[in-house]
């Protein structure tokens, strides 16, 4: 049996009011779609100074920006009026996840960015979203359109997705060298990078109770797993 691919994967940030405390959090499902991929997952901290440096200490072979918070960068400028408490925006969180995706460009190494995820890659890119209707988007399904051969050769040229986000990016702020791969009623459903391996998408893999096929393609595939 080959080696497990070591896969960091980023956290969301949860403040616990009543002991005035900060916590690195992350769903346990992602570690069950990961042993079904194939990966062996590495979560990172947000309050180390260099999670670059941390990555290559690690020996991470990709990345994986997971869901959660809502983000507060545009383009290179971090939103410093934004904080955990009142707008769910941890700029920790966005420091980590900038270095860490300069470091994947650098080194070359694949990187899949989940809901947040995909939305901090397209604010990374100069790219914008907008609030979206809840009563579409939150906890519901519904069906997306391929944009791209590659993705349609996993997912299809049309297939169904979850949905829990209430910030959308539509298809007109995508951010610069992101390629859109599928959409939802004129909203970016997933991206690539026109020149590193960075994905992104907006459902959640881990949240299926049976994980799909289509979703753990993509994962082998785009993180190198044999």
């Amino acid at each position: 049996m080959s080696e497990l691919k070591r896969i960091g994967i980023t956290q969301r940030v949860v403040y616990m009011e009543q002991i005035d405390e900060r916590r690195d959090a992350l769903d346990q499902r992602w570690h069950d779609f990961a042993g079904v991929v194939g990966l062996q997952l590495v979560p990172i901290p947000n309050n180390i100074p260099d999670s670059a440096r941390y990555a290559e200490s690690m020996e991470l072979e990709g990345l994986i920006f997971s869901g959660g918070n809502n983000i507060g960068i545009n383009g290179g400028t971090y939103l410093k009026d934004k904080n955990l408490q009142e707008h769910d925006v941890a700029l920790a969180r966005d420091r980590t996840e900038s270095n860490l995706l300069k470091w994947a460009m650098s080194r070359n190494k694949p990187l899949i960015g989940v809901c947040r995820g995909l939305q901090f890659i397209n604010a990374f890119f100069g790219g914008n979203q907008s609030r979206i209707d809840a009563d579409t988007h939150v906890a519901k399904e519904h069906m997306v359109q391929s944009r791209s051969a590659e993705w349609e050769a996993i997912y299809g040229e049309s297939f169904q997705v979850n949905s829990y986000h209430r910030w959308g990016i539509p298809v007109d702020m995508v951010g610069r060298s992101l390629t859109i791969t599928a959409v939802f009623d004129n909203h970016v459903e997933a991206v690539q990078h026109a020149g590193y391996a960075l994905y992104g998408m907006m459902w959640h893999p881990e949240r299926y109770q049976k994980f799909r096929n289509s979703d753990i393609n993509f994962y082998k595939e785009k993180l190198g797993v044999l």
